[in-house]
């Protein structure tokens, strides 16, 4: 019983330490060596539990991903207890909250990995671009509400709208990280609720 605990915890270890380093450093610069030296586990450990660095990122990707959207797209932009411009509002609060947490560094890893993987590695821009579509998609749902329901200008096309937000949050998250501060983000949320909404 000890010892699958043990193996347990150093897969877990595994999965935390790389988490770390993929997100601050980028996959390709994260060597095997650096995240056994950092877990403390050993090589034959690790290919226990993985059969490659790849298997290895991509499962972090999707435990990402799934997170992300359980945690924050569901609890936001799909939080029907509140009108969309609320969820809206909450949404790029809790985006804001977690870059101050960074404090600005490190930047999206979502973001970060599909600029440096989606041309040389298909699996990786496979999933996320169905997870940015997915997002994408949130969006324009609770835009198209908010349309319905008065809270947006009605003269808008949702879809088109929704594609424009994402694309300037990943752009906005990008100067955050290369000015450090917030300002990026805290001033695109702005103007872009403004925008949206009626004169």
């Amino acid at each position: 019983m000890g010892d699958k605990i043990k193996v347990r915890k150093s897969k877990e270890k595994v999965i935390e330490v790389a988490t770390g380093l993929f997100h601050r450093k980028g996959y390709q610069p994260t060597s095997v060596d650096e995240i056994l030296e950092r877990s403390g586990v050993k090589k034959s450990t690790f290919y226990y539990h993985f059969k490659s660095k790849e298997e290895l990122a991509l499962k972090i990707l999707d435990m990402r991903i799934e997170e992300f959207e359980s945690d924050v797209i569901s609890k936001t932009l799909c939080e029907t207890s509140i009108s969309p411009k609320n969820r809206l509002h909450k949404f790029y609060e809790r985006v804001k909250a977690f870059h101050q947490s960074l404090k600005c560094y490190e930047g999206c890893p979502f973001g970060n990995l599909a600029i440096e993987m989606s041309d040389i590695n298909e699996k990786f821009r496979t999933r996320l671009s169905a997870f940015f579509k997915r997002w994408e998609e949130a969006i324009e749902s609770c835009i198209r509400e908010g349309i319905e329901n008065g809270d947006f200008r009605s003269d808008i096309n949702p879809t088109l709208a929704a594609g424009l937000i994402l694309s300037q949050l990943e752009g906005a998250i990008m100067m955050a990280k290369t000015y450090k501060t917030l300002d990026p983000l805290a001033n695109g949320a702005q103007t872009v609720l403004k925008l949206l909404q009626l004169a």
